[in-house]
């Protein structure tokens, strides 16, 4: 069975506060690699902070998507790729 990345972009708007909580939230990321996770995204303008089954990756994008909401109300940047 293929895998999949889900991605998670950089965008001015979202706090790491915002992005960590996300991870442990909805990928059930421990709170140094989501600190980790959101300094690389931060740095590289994108991360890979799941590596998994296309449903949970779409999933997992999908929900980090919507339910990661910035004060402005900005929608967190995601997508999948083939691993």
């Amino acid at each position: 069975m293929p895998l999949y990345h889900t991605i998670v972009h950089n965008c001015d708007c979202h706090t790491f506060q915002d992005v960590i909580y996300g991870l442990m939230r909805i990928v059930g990321t421990g709170m140094r690699d989501a600190e980790r996770k959101a300094a690389e995204i931060d740095f590289f303008g994108r991360g890979i902070v799941a590596t998994t089954t296309l449903e949970v990756a779409e999933l997992y994008a999908q929900r980090l998507h919507n339910e990661v909401v910035s004060a402005s109300g900005t929608l967190l940047g995601t997508s999948i790729e083939p691993a």
